[in-house]
């Protein structure tokens, strides 16, 4: 009966004791914990400032999928608190993940913009933080620690000998690359000339002028970057380079910032990783996938054994924009 029990949490104005004005309301209940409308509404805000796309209206399944994660978080942290798990270093792990945050924005103002943007304070990013922080904690200690090391080698070796078509680094080809930039507000007239300049340096370039000669030549007249990169044989720029000889140049290629001309420097066969080289990532891998099956059987336990509910008034009333 408790799933259609409405729970309010109000906040009293100072002053006037017989005013009450409505500021949340529970949406779920795990065990004694309670989950608030502004708790699933932030869920979602935070998700946007990291750089997801911000649901404005989520769809019920959206809400409720959502709510579910919430409710796992709960589980999670409670059975943290009861075992002593705690974050090492606390604050200074908190400052860190939010700068990580804080980064993904040009500066400090426009990060504050953003908080103000989805009504988020700064407290409660750093709160969402410190959960998450409880949360992957729990679960290298609980789950993550005690994969069994031996049996997780052995799968490791029967998975690389399974999918060594995996480990293969494919061929690539290292080039010198002269970008000649064209503006985009220059007039047509303007474009033609640049073109025929390319078309100049090409041809010192293939008379056998080297890159710095025509760099120094042409650099007062065109916009030129010169560079060394790598890239893989297969891809459409790598087959170009692959065609050309040894010390070959290209012909200006045509490309979004204007012309590019290439160079071969060398190209490098695919080959072969050995088990050695990729043991470590594998036994990860198996490692991380192993633990998370335990911890998704650990939270279907929970879910069975402990009480939890999702008050399903409440969350129609969210779903539906009703304050």
């Amino acid at each position: 009966m408790l799933r259609y029990i409405t729970f309010f949490l109000f906040l009293w104005i100072s002053g006037n004791t017989d005013a009450q004005v409505l500021i949340d309301a529970v949406i779920a209940v795990v065990n004694t914990d309670a989950i608030t409308r502004s708790e699933l509404e932030n869920e979602f805000r935070i998700t946007a400032i990291m750089g997801k796309p911000f649901v404005e209206t989520p769809t019920a399944v959206e809400r409720r999928a959502v709510l579910e994660t919430i409710i796992n978080r709960k589980f999670v942290l409670q059975e943290s608190d009861q075992i002593g798990v705690v974050v090492a270093e606390r604050d200074a792990q908190i400052q860190r993940k939010v700068a990580e945050i804080r980064a993904g924005y040009a500066s400090e103002v426009d990060f504050q913009k953003v908080l103000q943007q989805y009504q988020l304070e700064t407290e409660t990013l750093k709160m969402w933080v410190h959960e998450h922080l409880i949360y992957n904690e729990f679960f290298r200690r609980r789950f993550f620690n005690a994969v069994n090391s031996a049996e997780v080698e052995k799968l490791a070796k029967s998975y690389y000998d399974t999918n060594s078509a995996e480990f293969v680094v494919p061929s690539t080809v290292t080039f010198n690359s002269l970008l000649i930039t064209v503006p985009e507000d220059i007039s047509a007239s303007e474009k033609q000339n640049v073109a025929d300049l390319v078309q100049q340096l090409s041809a010192h370039l293939q008379q056998g002028k080297t890159f710095e000669a025509v760099r120094k030549a042409y650099e007062t007249q065109l916009t030129l970057r010169f560079s060394v990169a790598t890239v893989k044989a297969d891809t459409p720029l790598g087959n170009i380079v692959t065609e050309l000889k040894t010390s070959a140049r290209s012909q200006p290629i045509i490309v979004v910032e204007g012309y590019q001309i290439v160079e071969r420097i060398r190209q490098t066969p695919a080959y072969q990783k050995a088990y050695s080289e990729v043991s470590e990532e594998i036994t990860e891998r198996i490692r991380q996938t192993v633990a998370a099956q335990r911890f998704e059987a650990w939270l279907i336990e929970q879910k069975a054994e402990k009480t939890w509910h999702i008050l399903d008034d409440e969350l129609t009333q969210t779903e539906n924009g009703e304050k």
